[in-house]
């Protein structure tokens, strides 16, 4: 199991990775920012109504920012996600269909509420894709695994602490500390559970809503005739 979670965490590192910028645009502050905010889950657990919704937070600012995720609709084989993250003026959301297996079979983004843009797959779309920042498959790891409880939100959960260590080939090193709870949804797998919390460097995300009320805000305009 430990081996399965540990390919979870190093694909949501290099998913993260990989989408904000080419190699060498991307800051520590960006680095940060994009693994503390990202989760990862396995859509073959997911059931439609599932909702996680997180404030990240960057210690010793007081500023919060907000991320949800919720499976909105499913299709024979597949789910819809929908995934909102800040965004200045407004907070926009990333609706993707995935294969219960994980693959990606589309996806669209737009304001809530508004007509959203084909992201994938694109046509018009040209050239490689960006190389990730870190490449998480040349990161040694070490990953470690403790029973908890801890209070977030005023409410205890029950959790397994996940403490993973990586070590990059340039010298550089990070420690992401994630609780899992079977008590929430989105599960990283099925004897974790969804993620309650998680301290990576100095960011700080926590749970706030993990209910069964998730609901479309994007709709997907019908096809073209």
């Amino acid at each position: 199991m430990k081996r399965t979670l540990l390919a979870t965490l190093l694909l949501a590192t290099a998913a993260c990775s990989s989408g904000g910028g080419t190699e060498g645009t991307m800051t520590e502050t960006d680095f940060e920012t994009k693994i503390a905010s990202a989760i990862a889950f396995d859509p073959s657990l997911l059931h439609p109504g599932d909702r996680v919704v997180y404030f990240v937070k960057r210690s010793g600012e007081t500023q919060t920012q907000k991320y949800s995720w919720a499976a909105v609709a499913e299709e024979p084989g597949s789910v819809w996600i929908e995934n909102k993250v800040p965004f200045d003026p407004r907070p926009m959301i990333v609706k993707t269909k995935i294969e219960r297996g994980g693959k990606v079979l589309e996806q669209w983004i737009g304001e809530p509420g508004g007509i959203p843009a084909k992201s994938y797959p694109n046509p018009r779309q040209t050239g490689a894709e960006p190389k990730p920042v870190r490449d998480s498959e040349s990161a040694k790891a070490d990953s470690k695994e403790a029973p908890d409880r801890i209070v977030v939100g005023g409410k205890p959960y029950d959790c397994t602490r996940v403490t993973t260590n990586l070590s990059y080939p340039d010298g550089r090193k990070s420690t992401m500390i994630n609780w899992f709870s079977k008590e929430v949804p989105f599960p990283a797998t099925k004897s974790l559970g969804g993620l309650v919390k998680r301290q990576f460097g100095r960011l700080a995300m926590e749970l706030v809503v993990g209910d069964k009320d998730g609901h479309a805000e994007l709709v997907i305009p019908p096809p073209e005739k």
